[in-house]
């Protein structure tokens, strides 16, 4: 619980122009999208992505290749709820 309080405090949501202009320098194309969960890119590779998300402390996803609401990225594990039990 102490790690999570920590992570909690320190999860800020970026700045969209911030990020649009770094994403757009390092190639993204399309709309620039900022939402609960990450920053929405597309045209940028796995480690440029990696490399946005290291720089802002905010997970960063591909358009096209979205992530699973409360899975590991695109892998079918996931968070346990709070009774124990695997979420679906």
């Amino acid at each position: 619980m102490a790690q999570i309080t920590l992570c909690r405090e320190a999860w800020v949501r970026p700045d969209l122009a911030e990020v649009t202009r770094h994403a757009r320098a390092l190639g993204a194309t399309g709309p620039i999208e900022i939402d609960e969960r990450a920053i929405i890119v597309e045209g940028l590779d796995g480690p440029t992505r990696n490399y946005l998300q290291q720089v802002f402390g905010f997970q960063c996803h591909d358009r096209n290749n979205p992530h699973l609401y409360r899975q590991h990225g695109r892998a079918p594990i996931g968070w346990e709820a709070e009774n124990g039990t695997p979420t679906p």
